[in-house]
């Protein structure tokens, strides 16, 4: 029996994405859950104790990073960014589908280009030494998930100008048809 390699790429395409779901999915909901609790900890010793949290302030900075960049590229992959469509739903097909070719290669090469500055930012901070006065963490390790979910975030814009380019079907991001987004749009 032979594979195609193809359909071997797609399939190793559809593995990374599932294993990506998962990890973003738990560093959101795992975030959001630490934030939570950081607060209501906080709160808890200023009302009870008369002390708050030292690092109370920097355990949420961090996770609001997390959250923010991690739900960025989660967003792009089920398509759940916001969107203005009003003149794009008024297209006809054809012209829809030219407009979403367009508007996911620019969207990917923007967040590529955001992508290569924070990079450079990270590589601008990271030798000043600078760490967080209560946590001692080094301030860059803090922004090393932004050029990471942006390069996941340019790639999924990019895997759905590609669908796009390809297909008959309307793709607002890679992982989710037109129609889909409609009937997840609906409940």
């Amino acid at each position: 029996m032979t594979t195609s390699s193809p359909g071997l790429i797609k399939s190793g395409y559809h593995h990374f994405i599932g294993i990506l779901n998962k990890v973003e999915g738990a560093i959101l909901i795992a975030s959001v859950l630490l934030m939570a609790t950081n607060n209501i900890a906080n709160v808890i010793g200023r009302v009870i104790f008369n002390q708050s949290l030292f690092f109370a302030e920097e355990v949420n900075s961090i996770l609001i990073i997390l959250v923010t960049f991690a739900g960025t590229s989660f967003a792009a992959r089920h398509g759940s960014h916001i969107r203005m469509t009003a003149i794009f739903d008024a297209l006809p097909k054809k012209l829809q589908k030219g407009l979403i070719v367009i508007i996911t290669f620019v969207t990917s090469a923007c967040i590529f280009t955001i992508c290569y500055f924070s990079v450079k930012y990270i590589l601008w901070v990271a030798p000043r030494g600078q760490v967080l006065p209560a946590l001692q963490i080094p301030v860059y390790t803090i922004y090393l998930w932004v050029p990471i979910s942006l390069f996941i975030t340019g790639f999924e814009y990019f895997v759905a100008g590609i669908k796009n380019l390809f297909n008959r079907e309307i793709f607002l991001a890679s992982e989710v048809t037109s129609e889909e987004y409609e009937n997840v749009a609906e409940i």
